[in-house]
């Protein structure tokens, strides 16, 4: 057959049966006209099927790295998070022992009032991880869910 290129490419092994083909059946033997026909339709064929195994191959392989990249971030989340759980443990400790002694004196101890209080009085023993710019929005919704923590426990 002539020069081909990668769309027009019928693998060796199917050429060589489509020529077997070709000289067991008389009607082809005789006919190029009919063997360049079925010879160009197996071409188109296999181009379509191959841009449609391109089109699978490429969603499937988005589809792994998509979901590898997912359980990478979950992985990075788990551990940034674990740095975190020493401090937070302190800090939910302190902030229940402040709640008990509110709760004790009749009053109601909110999350706000107590990061004020916690920043107004910093640890000395423990460093708090969070950044500068981010660390009171951070300690309050530690506090807020500290807080419903409490109140389905005491109450």
């Amino acid at each position: 057959m002539q020069n081909k290129t990668e769309e027009e490419f019928i693998p060796l092994k199917s050429e060589r049966q489509l020529a077997k083909l070709f000289r067991i059946i008389p009607i082809f033997r005789k006919n190029k006209e009919l063997q360049k026909t079925i010879t160009d339709w197996a071409k188109e064929m296999l181009t379509e099927a191959r841009a449609e195994w391109c089109a699978m191959r490429a969603i499937t392989i988005e589809s792994v790295i998509k979901t590898d990249r997912k359980q990478q971030a979950t992985n990075r989340g788990k551990r940034r998070d674990e740095k975190y759980v020493p401090f937070r443990e302190y800090f939910k400790n302190l902030q229940r022992q402040r709640y008990i002694s509110y709760k004790n004196a009749g009053q109601k101890m909110t999350a706000n009032g107590f990061v004020r209080w916690f920043l107004e009085n910093p640890p000395q023993d423990i460093k708090i991880p969070y950044c500068k710019e981010n660390q009171k929005n951070k300690l309050i919704q530690l506090a807020q869910a500290n807080n419903r923590e409490f109140k389905k426990a005491f109450e």
